[in-house]
């Protein structure tokens, strides 16, 4: 029995040191951590650029880099329809450089160098230019990076890991923007045209030893090309047959004297009015230009701009004086301004 006992144990032994002689040795790639890709556009069928990022995990001689692009993170590499890397460039590399890039497998482009030491936690960088990206909107698919000691992008696999990526549809954003005009008229205005008010001017009584005057604004804004016209059209001042006369040329005010005309800027004499204002390249036409000097001609124009503005606000300012001798009644006129953008 004792025997049995020491030949049995003998034989667990022999056992026991075979099955040593005969495990495996394993060996596995270390990560690429961290990493990522980034593209010049996700949207699906875009010809764009990855730029690869990661960090080496082993101090390893390294001769290729190899990207694969797959529909799944593992396993063997099916490529996501649409791909196409058969034109990728390498248009950019740091962190291990000297690399140039073979592309002729469609999939799996992958860049070469002669084989040289590089230390692990080194960050590598690689713009991977004119990639076509998977035809399939919104649909996932991965970049499995991989780096080898052998120039040929298979041979002594070092460091890998893989990105999850995802094309995505276009979002397609769309508008118009039409002719515009912007344009008003009223007594009174505030920052806009939707702020605008009033349409009366009253002078009161006027009186040969008294300057009456009173002021309207009107705002003007377009994106026409050749910019707008403003002109003033109407009548002087009427009783009947009795008229206040309109000042044909630019004139100062002189009491006393029968006489109706407006400017567009700031007075003195009297002390009426303001000058344009506003972001707009809009301006005052040369004969309502002039301070303390008026005139009034149906037709004229009063302002303009050259090109596409911003909007400006215009002061009309008017003026009436009379002479001792103007026939007594209820003076009115009606002044209408006409803006015309050019396209």
């Amino acid at each position: 029995m004792k025997h049995l006992i020491q030949t049995s144990s003998h034989s667990l032994r022999r056992i026991a040191v075979l099955a040593l002689i005969l495990a495996p040795l394993s060996t596995s790639a270390a990560g690429l951590s961290p990493r990522n890709v980034q593209v010049g556009s996700s949207a699906q069928g875009a010809t764009t650029n990855y730029t690869v990022n990661a960090t080496t995990a082993t101090t390893a001689n390294i001769g290729s880099i190899k990207f694969e692009l797959c529909s799944a993170p593992t396993g063997v590499c099916a490529m996501p329809a649409g791909v196409v890397t058969t034109s990728a460039t390498l248009t950019a590399q740091s962190g291990a450089v000297g690399f140039a890039i073979v592309n002729g497998a469609n999939g799996a482009p992958y860049i070469t160098r002669g084989a040289v030491n590089l230390n692990s936690g080194t960050a590598l960088s690689y713009t991977l230019g004119t990639i076509t990206n998977p035809s399939a909107t919104n649909t996932s698919y991965f970049v499995r990076i991989s780096t080898y000691t052998g120039g040929d992008g298979a041979t002594g696999v070092t460091d890998t890991g893989t990105v999850a990526m995802s094309t995505a549809q276009p979002v397609q954003l769309t508008g118009v923007t039409p002719e515009i005009l912007v344009f008003c008229v009223g007594t009174s205005i505030g920052p806009d045209c939707t702020t605008v008010a009033g349409n009366t001017i009253d002078f009161g009584d006027f009186s040969p030893v008294l300057t009456r005057s009173g002021t309207s604004v009107m705002q003007a804004q377009t994106n026409a090309a050749n910019g707008y016209t403003v002109t003033i059209n109407g009548s002087t001042l009427a009783s009947g047959v009795n008229t206040i006369p309109a000042l044909a040329a630019q004139t100062v005010s002189a009491i006393g004297t029968s006489q109706f005309g407006l400017n567009l800027r700031s007075n003195a004499s009297p002390a009426v009015g303001a000058d344009p204002t506003g972001v707009g390249s809009g301006t005052f036409s040369g004969t309502y230009g002039t301070a303390n000097s008026y005139r009034f001609g149906s037709g004229d124009s009063v302002a303009q701009a050259g090109l596409p503005t911003n909007a400006n606000t215009f002061t009309s300012s008017y003026i009436v004086n009379i002479g001792g001798a103007q026939a007594a009644g209820v003076y009115t006129s009606t002044m209408t301004y006409i803006c015309t953008a050019s396209f």
